[in-house]
C-alpha cells in the first residue's frame, strides 16, 4: 500500500489508528492508517490528537478532564475527538509513551490474542494491528471507550429532551397568554 505524506493531519471517520513511526533520522512521526490508505504525518501522535481536539473546540486536557468526570477512571481514558461525527479514540498504553498507539474505537472489529503479553487487533478493514498489551486489558480499554460513547449518548438525549421540555413550555405559555388576552402593552407617554 502506497504512503502519503503529511505534514498535518485532521482525524475523520475514515482514521482508524495512529501508530508511532520513526523516520530514518530517527524522528518521531506517525502512521495514519485509514480504511483504504496510509499516511506518514510528520506530527507525533499525541500531536495529532492535542490539535485535533482543539480543531473541534477543546483542549485535550478538556477532553481528558470530562472522560475522566464521566468515567470515574483516571488513566488511560478515552477522548472524545469529535461527538458530532461520534469519533471516540482510545490509548494502549500511557499517552505520555512514544510507544502509545491511538485506535478509533468505531473501527475495532474484534481483538485476537497473540500470547500472554500481547494481541492483535482486528480493524473495520479486517487488517491486523500487533499490540503489545494482553487482550484482556485490550477488550478493557474497548469496554471503557464503549461506556463513555454510552454516558456522551445518554447526555446528550437528556440534554435534547430538556431543550423540548423547555421550548413546549414557553410555547405553552404563549398559548395561554393569547387566548387568555392577558397581553401587557406600555404606552410610551413622552412627546418630542
Amino acid at each position: 500500500m502506497a504512503r502519503l505524506k503529511k505534514a498535518e493531519y485532521l482525524i475523520n471517520g475514515e482514521t482508524m489508528v495512529i501508530l508511532p513511526h520513526y523516520n530514518e533520522h530517527g524522528h518521531l512521526f506517525s502512521l495514519v492508517m485509514e480504511w483504504g490508505r496510509e499516511l506518514l504525518v510528520s506530527e507525533k501522535p499525541m500531536e495529532i490528537i492535542k490539535n485535533n481536539c482543539l480543531f473541534h473546540g477543546s483542549s485535550y486536557q478538556g477532553r481528558v478532564e470530562g472522560a475522566a468526570h464521566l468515567t470515574k477512571y483516571n488513566r488511560m481514558v478515552p477522548i472524545m475527538i469529535c461527538n458530532r461525527s461520534s469519533i471516540y479514540f482510545f490509548p494502549t498504553h500511557s499517552p505520555k509513551t512514544e510507544s502509545c498507539i491511538w485506535i478509533a474505537h468505531g473501527h475495532v472489529k474484534e481483538i485476537v490474542p497473540s500470547d500472554a503479553d500481547s494481541c492483535q487487533v482486528i480493524l473495520s478493514n479486517h487488517r491486523a494491528i500487533p499490540i503489545k498489551v494482553s487482550r484482556a486489558a485490550m477488550e478493557i480499554k474497548v469496554n471503557r471507550t464503549a461506556q463513555f460513547r454510552h454516558l456522551m449518548s445518554v447526555q446528550d438525549m437528556q440534554s435534547d429532551r430538556s431543550n423540548r421540555t423547555e421550548q413546549f413550555s414557553q410555547l405553552e405559555q404563549s398559548v395561554i397568554m393569547e387566548s387568555t388576552g392577558a397581553y401587557s402593552f406600555s404606552q410610551n407617554t413622552s412627546h418630542f
